[in-house]
């Protein structure tokens, strides 16, 4: 797109003064009257793009404080023996590995995000900053348990599943009482609603009509454009004209960033830099968890890469 700006300001400027086609010099109000309602298109898409992106963060906030909940409430509510603290610490592993699979589907690719080179050198960098999160999942899961789950087509769901099973087993057996068998199937219900939610930002794409037609509306901006300007620099006079093809391209710059800046907020877990830094969140919640257990081999935080959250 930088090249095409500097190519239509060449253009304007060799046709209108080396083959004097002085109609090429039009007025500069429809010109912006096209770019004040394509900077308006651009802006309503931008704000929809950030709203997506910032709701994906607060669903992973939401995730982050029922975890430390369900953690909590599980301690608190367990008979305290040697069987309950197995039941804790197998729940609690269980809950981790959960985290793991959710983050792990929201890695997946879809057809409708970034194919480009940037995009996949980021991938890779995240990738290279963590472990796979098979090999997470399989730190906190029973052989047994992982290879029954290994089947299924959505991992996730299924862990919380196993969640709800277990503490029914714990009712029945009376480890639990009524109302703290319910207690913590609210907060697993409250686990699968944020599933979903951070689900539906992740398999529904952003409008094709929002995210094309911005790009056309710029293309027909940045053509005109030139043209526009023309009239401008022709009054400054003729040993200015050269300096239409800067401007115009320092306009065509800012609203194809303000186009780029949008683009890359359209799907907030496609795992680029600016994304939900959801491999930093989970490895929180865990360090939490396993705190709570007392464990001796909690992890490290994940410490930021150029400044960078992953």
């Amino acid at each position: 797109m930088v090249l095409f700006s500097i190519a239509t300001g060449s253009i304007a400027i060799f046709v209108y003064s080396y083959l004097g086609w002085t109609w090429v010099a039009i007025p500069w109000l429809p010109v912006s009257l096209v770019g004040t309602a394509t900077a308006f298109f651009v802006g309503f898409k931008n704000n929809q793009s950030y709203d997506r992106s910032w709701e994906a963060r607060k669903i992973w906030g939401s995730i982050t404080n029922h975890s430390r909940s369900f953690g909590a409430a599980l301690r608190a509510f367990t008979v305290n023996d040697e069987e309950g603290n197995d039941d804790v610490r197998i729940m609690l592993h269980r809950h981790i590995a959960w985290l793991y699979a959710l983050k792990n589907a929201m890695a997946q690719r879809t057809a409708w995000e970034h194919k480009d080179r940037a995009s996949e050198r980021q991938r890779a960098a995240l990738q290279r900053a963590q472990n796979p999160c098979e090999q997470e999942i399989e730190k906190h899961l029973a052989a047994s348990e992982l290879a029954a789950l290994k089947m299924k087509k959505n991992l996730a769901t299924q862990i919380l599943d196993r969640q709800s099973q277990h503490l029914s087993k714990l009712r029945e057996a009376g480890r639990v009482d009524p109302y703290q068998h319910v207690a913590l199937q609210d907060l697993i219900s409250s686990l699968y609603d944020e599933q979903g939610k951070s689900e539906r930002i992740k398999n529904t794409p952003f409008p094709r009509q929002y995210a094309t037609t911005s790009n056309l509306f710029i293309f027909v901006f940045m053509t005109l454009l030139p043209f526009g300007l023309l009239p401008q620099f022709v009054e400054l006079g003729e040993k200015y004209m050269l300096l239409l093809i800067p401007f115009n391209l320092i306009v065509s710059w800012v609203f194809m960033f303000m186009e780029y800046v949008g683009d890359i907020s359209e799907n907030p877990f496609e795992g680029l830099l600016n994304d939900v830094p959801t491999a930093t969140i989970v490895r929180n919640i865990e360090i939490d968890l396993m705190d709570m257990l007392s464990d001796e081999t909690v992890p490290d935080r994940f410490q930021p890469t150029s400044g960078i959250l992953f």
